[in-house]
């Protein structure tokens, strides 16, 4: 599972087994560890957060789609740090994919939506999913699940052909900005300012234009900001199927910490070339290190899971290179000088996930946990986060 003009940050999740030809110690027995790039200015920022902005963006698989997870780590920064809007979110519904605080509308029959996990296309934008309005002035409703005062800053993430313009209404403010064309590339719009939830947006014209999302900033820009993209199956290559220069949105975010939260689907992966995914993993994080060189980098290792209920000893319940891809993902971090939280050896190490499940913490796949589960398992790497912050 692998998903803006304020600093950012994003969380990255991945996860983790052995072969007659392959162990973890030919990688390397002792990786060498470099110090975690960003964090003092990370924990400077969040000192004076109720003045300026944090960002932080979490691209991964199920976990994050959920938003229960990356919903909780956002309830949690923003109640001690301040709240800086709410982030990245989809331009339309996805089936399978909820936000912990909007809910999107939209009628299907003004739009086209086109998942890079099912379909193929050479115009994925950062996140994965395209929407193409199919009619005059196709309208989206952002609306909220609680009922609040905020005001907000909203922007467009679009590539249009031609010029066009965007539209939003909150029911007391009505005003427009334009699409311009964007030569094929992504890019946003001027942000829509000063504006409350519910909102109703439409584009003006439907030709040859597509959105890739919504950043939903506070209109104050102080805070943390905390955007949640996720994929369901998804796994570290997965932005590969996205289009070239997906980074340079990502880099208008200005992620101060970057969470990456794959690796579940990988260690469920029985075909799994171990050798290949820590070379794969490296080069990611290399790519994002060069692109991102002020970020705080995070790898979440995969939830503790079951795929084989019927095998007598835990081992042979678990995934085939579950702890392979912890392992895996363990050494990559510190030989790219980020930071790696352990999910499964929080939830209890190998089989854990079965006592949650007793404990009404996970789902009866035993893959997934329940909301509260993830909420649990976002407070320890909450507080993992405040112990790396308070000893840099």
């Amino acid at each position: 599972m692998w998903l803006w003009l304020c600093r950012s940050m994003v969380l990255l999740a991945v996860s983790g087994g052995c072969s007659a030809l392959f162990s973890i110690r030919a990688l390397a027995a002792e990786p060498q560890a470099v110090p975690v790039s960003g964090l003092v200015t990370l924990a400077d920022k969040l000192k004076v957060s109720h003045g300026s902005s944090v960002n932080i963006v979490q691209l991964g698989d199920s976990h994050t789609a959920a938003d229960w997870f990356s919903g909780e780590m956002r309830r949690l920064f923003q109640l001690q740090y301040g709240e800086g809007g709410i982030g990245f979110v989809a331009a339309t519904p996805v089936p399978g994919t909820r936000y912990d605080q909007v809910v999107l509308a939209a009628d299907s029959d003004q739009w086209r939506l086109i998942s890079s996990r099912y379909q193929h296309s050479d115009e994925f934008p950062l996140g994965g999913y395209l929407a193409l309005p199919v009619a005059p002035n196709a309208h989206v409703r952002i609306g909220v699940r609680e009922p609040h005062e905020m005001r907000y800053r909203v922007s467009a993430l679009y590539r249009a052909d031609v010029d066009s313009g965007l539209v939003a209404d909150d029911g007391i403010r009505h005003m427009a900005v334009p699409l311009l064309s964007t030569s094929g590339q992504w890019r946003f719009s001027r942000a829509l300012e000063n504006l409350a939830l519910p909102l109703d947006l439409a584009i003006i014209s439907e030709r040859g234009v597509a959105l890739g999302g919504w950043n939903i900033e506070s209109q104050q820009q102080t805070g943390v900001t905390y955007s949640a993209l996720g994929i369901n199956g998804a796994t570290l290559n997965s932005v590969d199927a996205w289009q070239a220069g997906w980074e340079h949105t990502l880099n208008a975010l200005h992620p101060d910490l970057l969470v990456l939260a794959y690796g579940g689907n990988e260690a469920f992966d029985d075909d799994l070339d171990p050798r290949r995914y820590h070379d794969e993993l490296l080069e990611k994080l290399a790519f994002l290190r060069r692109t991102l060189p002020a970020t705080v980098l995070l790898l979440v290792g995969p939830a503790d899971s079951i795929k084989q209920r019927s095998g007598m000893a835990c081992e042979e319940r678990q995934p085939k290179n579950l702890s392979r891809v912890i392992q895996i993902q363990r050494q990559a971090a510190l030989r790219a000088g980020a930071l790696f939280w352990d999910w499964q050896a929080y939830m209890g190490g190998p089989c854990s996930i079965e006592a949650w499940q007793a404990d009404h913490l996970a789902q009866n796949d035993l893959v997934h946990l329940n909301e509260q589960g993830y909420r649990k398992s976002a407070a320890g790497l909450y507080r993992y986060l405040q112990t790396r912050l308070a000893g840099q």
